[in-house]
């Protein structure tokens, strides 16, 4: 599968891995998979490395991957989602997610490194600068 996500429960977060390229079935599956999981507790985090992506997702993927998380906005509201990617075209993409979601209120970033997101998903108010 090219999503493989699993919880984090000691950081108390999702952690997900990107690797090649994804349907929109495996977007909605590592999505549900993640909250269906026995450890996951509703305002999880959530890290998703991109790093190793195909093709950026695309657009109609995007607002239906949106459409899920809005459907599930009670276990992400408040949470933050920060999104590790090196392609531009995905980082793009990943900033259109970051406004579509502004309703759940799930807040997104979109970093270059993994350390970066990790700061700022561990600091006290997700207001650690890049």
């Amino acid at each position: 599968m090219p999503i493989d996500s699993w919880i984090e429960q000691d950081r108390r977060r999702v952690r997900a891995e990107v690797v090649g390229d994804f349907s929109t079935e495996d977007i909605l599956r590592a999505i549900g998979d993640a909250v269906s999981h026995p450890e996951f507790e509703r305002g999880f985090n959530i890290l998703s490395d991109h790093r190793q992506i195909g093709q950026p997702i695309t657009t109609t993927r995007l607002q239906e991957m949106t459409s899920h998380l809005r459907r599930l906005s009670a276990e992400f509201e408040g949470s933050l989602m920060a999104v590790v990617t090196t392609k531009p075209a995905s980082y793009g993409m990943m900033r259109m997610l970051s406004v579509m979601v502004e309703d759940i209120p799930l807040y997104v970033r979109v970093f270059d490194s993994i350390a970066a997101a990790e700061a700022w998903l561990e600091s006290p108010d997700g207001s650690a600068s890049l």
